[in-house]
């Protein structure tokens, strides 16, 4: 059986191993749980390396406290970490309920994120004039849940703010439309045209929830959840009824992970290892430039990094210095990025496809495209790679849930990128 120790680094060896097969073959990649993946070591890799390197008597019980720290994050963080690694299930302490509404440092009630249920889309309605809202952004991409899609509406308020907003000369300006950001998983039919995006009207099914865009765009999906993104949603009929349910006293997660003051080697190499995870997260939070990311040589650069943590603090004295600058000094060097490969006509595999509208709140915002597809690499019976393409001021967008089926042709239809009738751009 493993000590607390070990499966805390097991956990990082098997993290990797994780990112390294969904971006091995671009058919398999998974950008979203890519991120999610390499998000665990941002704040934890500092407290496996304190406990590695802590006392002996000390080890066992500061990995077990950081353990149930990182879990402690949320549901969600708790069982990806039982996904990676089952035998944590009876090691960490059931995850305790969410809140939905949480209060701001103002003490102002705060939206999360909202099961997608019928009493919530009445609450959305009636606070916000859903048919008069225009699809911000468009997200739709295969997950580990099927095809997800996330998708942002900008609605108008039906209730009045009950201050205004003021530019930077004083002059008065009016509050934007609030975005609703919406989540899909288990997608099972999508039609999506950025021609027909004004309006949109929400409802449950004995199958889940069922949505319509427009005139005639449409989205079906088995799990779906908003998250109303409006700075002024405390004074919205929902928020002023969660005011009077929600305690002033904001819930505690545990306290930190103590840490040791570590020598100048292992936090160098602690830091050179969270850049490379960081590197990798870069895939989830910039799409646009994930066919650019050397995900494959971070992963070969970081391969075993628990294990070699775990081998370096076993050292004593001027040893475990020195192993730990050498670890530095292989982690340090990420992989350069390269060029994102455009998008070739042929057989494709498509990954992800986002569409932005052009707005302003603000600040012009022009609107974008951006495709991330596998295609096969030199070698037809080896790994495809991952390319991508981003279109400024796209003047067609159009796409339907069988865009993401196995067996596609992209081609170039008189400066249009199609797949048959599944997706089209320009």
């Amino acid at each position: 059986m493993s000590s607390p120790l070990e499966t805390f680094a097991g956990l990082l060896d098997r993290s990797i191993r994780e990112i390294a097969t969904l971006a091995m073959d671009a058919r398999s990649f998974d950008a979203t749980r890519i991120g999610r993946v390499a998000d665990i070591w941002d704040n934890n890799t500092l407290p496996l390396v304190s406990a590695a390197c802590a006392p002996w008597p000390l080890r066992s019980s500061r990995a077990s406290t950081a353990l149930r720290w990182m879990a402690d994050l949320g549901a969600d963080r708790r069982r990806l970490m039982v996904d990676l690694d089952p035998s944590l299930d009876g090691m960490l302490p059931t995850a305790l309920p969410e809140r939905s509404v949480h209060r701001d440092y103002q003490g102002r009630v705060s939206p999360g994120t909202f099961r997608l249920t019928a009493e919530i889309i009445d609450a959305l309605a009636h606070d916000y004039d859903l048919a008069s809202g225009s699809v911000r952004s468009l997200t739709a991409q295969p997950s580990e849940a099927g095809l997800q899609v996330h998708l942002t509406l900008a609605a108008p308020r039906r209730f009045t703010p009950s201050t205004g907003r003021a530019s930077r000369d004083g002059s008065p300006l009016p509050w934007p439309a609030a975005p609703l950001r919406f989540t899909f998983n288990g997608v099972t039919d999508l039609l999506f045209d950025a021609e027909d995006r004004i309006g949109m009207a929400v409802s449950r099914t004995s199958s889940g929830s069922a949505v319509t865009i427009g005139r005639s765009g449409r989205l079906h999906a088995t799990e779906a959840s908003v998250w109303p993104d409006d700075p002024r949603w405390y004074e919205s009929t929902a928020g002023q009824a969660a005011d009077l349910a929600t305690p002033h006293a904001r819930p505690q997660r545990r306290k930190p992970v103590r840490t040791s003051t570590l020598p100048a080697p292992q936090r160098a190499a602690t830091r050179a290892l969270v850049m490379l995870m960081l590197h990798a997260r870069l895939v989830h939070h910039y799409p646009n430039l994930a066919a650019g990311v050397p995900i494959v040589g971070i992963c070969r650069a970081a391969a075993d990094a628990g294990s070699a943590i775990l081998a370096a603090a076993a050292r004593h004295g001027s040893a475990r210095q020195t192993a730990f600058a050498e670890l530095e000094q292989r982690w340090r060097h990420v992989p350069p990025e390269v060029p994102p490969e455009a998008i070739r006509f042929g057989p494709v595999m498509l990954r992800h496809a986002r569409y932005d509208e052009p707005h302003d709140d603000d600040v012009p915002r022009h609107g974008c495209a951006v495709l991330l597809a596998a295609v096969p690499g030199a070698d037809p019976a080896g790994p495809w790679t991952l390319t991508s393409e981003e279109i400024t001021r796209p003047s067609r967008f159009r796409i339907t849930s069988s865009a993401f089926d196995h067996g596609q042709h992209i081609h170039d239809d008189g400066g249009f990128l199609r797949v048959a009738d599944a997706l089209v751009v320009r």
